[in-house]
């Protein structure tokens, strides 16, 4: 949502564009406050977790997931992160417990779910969400990550 202070800044703005000299807009323009949407912090958090940011990156999802509390995407990102950088399962867990609980057909967060449940020792949960996944990636068409699954699904298997 966008908020202007007065409509001096947009009069400022169409007189300059009116052809007055700039000189005459010399006072402090007013604020103009923009609230990121959910989606702008998510590229944000990917950006910034790309440049290893990862306080920044976990900031911006958890916004984004105050935006739009079922943002599954955010939750499966911020999982991932909570994981691979901070070793933190429990809440690794949580957000792709989340992250399922709002899309129940996301093959992502089941295979990144199956994974964390392997690092807390959960061989059945981690059995049981390798096959959700791999079913998911079969049906839509996702050959490599399908593969992947049942790789994992019968390395655990053995």
């Amino acid at each position: 949502m966008k908020h202007f202070y007065g409509a001096i800044g947009i009069l400022g703005f169409v007189t300059v564009l009116g052809g007055i000299s700039p000189a005459i807009c010399t006072q402090p323009s007013p604020i103009l406050i923009v609230q990121n949407s959910a989606e702008d912090l998510f590229n944000s958090a990917l950006a910034k977790s790309e440049a290893g940011d990862i306080q920044g990156a976990i900031a911006d999802y958890t916004e984004a997931i105050r935006l739009n509390p079922n943002y599954a995407k955010a939750y499966n990102k911020r999982g991932i992160i909570h994981g691979r950088n901070l070793k933190d399962y429990p809440a690794t867990k949580a957000d792709f417990d989340r992250a399922i609980e709002i899309n129940p057909n996301y093959g992502d967060a089941y295979y990144n779910r199956a994974r964390v449940r392997e690092f807390l020792e959960d061989k059945d949960g981690a059995i049981a969400d390798y096959h959700k996944a791999a079913e998911l990636y079969q049906k839509d068409g996702n050959t490599n990550d399908y593969q992947d699954a049942i790789k994992h699904l019968e390395m655990l298997q053995e």
